[in-house]
């Protein structure tokens, strides 16, 4: 049985305080990540505005480690939490490290190498994703707010079912790979989802993004709000 709370430590406060910020950095990286590795994809704008295009996926990116780092000062007793928080730092700084090749893959689009790197690096951001909803749904089973709990819970194994398929079809295209001639029902299966990859980036990419970045709205919203009702009280 747990003991009542009687008196909160002297730095939960400043721990909150980096929480907020840390959220507010997440939910603003995510979406800022997306638009600067697509706009690295499909124009020349990085090449153009060299070295300003060459340094914002690695300043995006940074960004969401950074955001994470945040997190750290809270609850740094919490053995599951702190788990949860460093694998997906681990993610944040792989994210960063792989960086600079979409800038170097838009100079060099026929080396080989860039280009692997470059789809490691679209690999290397679903598991970031994937932490980062475990470390949200651990974050609000701290929380006070029942309902942001229950919320976490439920959004966050939904997202990483999702997300989970981007890296089960990464699979199954490499392991195809070696196959010299595959089933027709396969490639009919590959062809379908070639036409389809727009409706499948929505679904797969877009949805867990959207409910990660409400997650941590949310999440900012139920901190600030305690922390406000509490001084508020008598």
């Amino acid at each position: 049985m747990d003991a009542p709370e009687t008196t909160q430590p002297p730095d939960l406060l400043p721990s909150l305080a980096k929480v907020v910020r840390g959220t507010s950095i997440l939910f603003w990286g995510l979406p800022i990540a997306l638009v600067v590795t697509t706009m690295a994809i499909i124009s020349n704008w990085t090449y153009a505005a060299y070295p300003v295009g060459m340094l914002l996926p690695p300043v995006s990116f940074g960004m969401l480690w950074y955001g994470l780092h945040m997190l750290g000062p809270f609850q740094p007793q919490e053995r599951v939490w702190q788990s949860a928080l460093g694998q997906a730092k681990i993610w944040g700084l792989v994210n960063l490290g792989l960086s600079p090749f979409l800038h170097w893959h838009h100079r060099a689009p026929d080396e080989l190498y860039f280009a692997n790197l470059v789809w490691l690096l679209a690999l290397a951001f679903v598991f970031y994703l994937m932490a980062l909803n475990k470390v949200l749904a651990r974050l609000a089973a701290m929380l006070p707010d029942e309902t942001l709990r229950l919320e976490s819970q439920l959004f966050s194994k939904m997202n990483r079912a999702l997300l989970a398929v981007i890296p089960v079809g990464f699979g199954l295209i490499f392991l195809l790979s070696f196959i010299s001639n595959p089933p027709v029902l396969i490639l009919q299966l590959l062809d379908f989802a070639l036409i389809m990859r727009p409706w499948l980036f929505v679904a797969f990419v877009l949805v867990p993004l959207s409910m990660s970045m409400s997650l941590l709205w949310k999440t900012k919203e139920a901190i600030l709000l305690s922390v406000f009702t509490a001084e508020n009280d008598p």
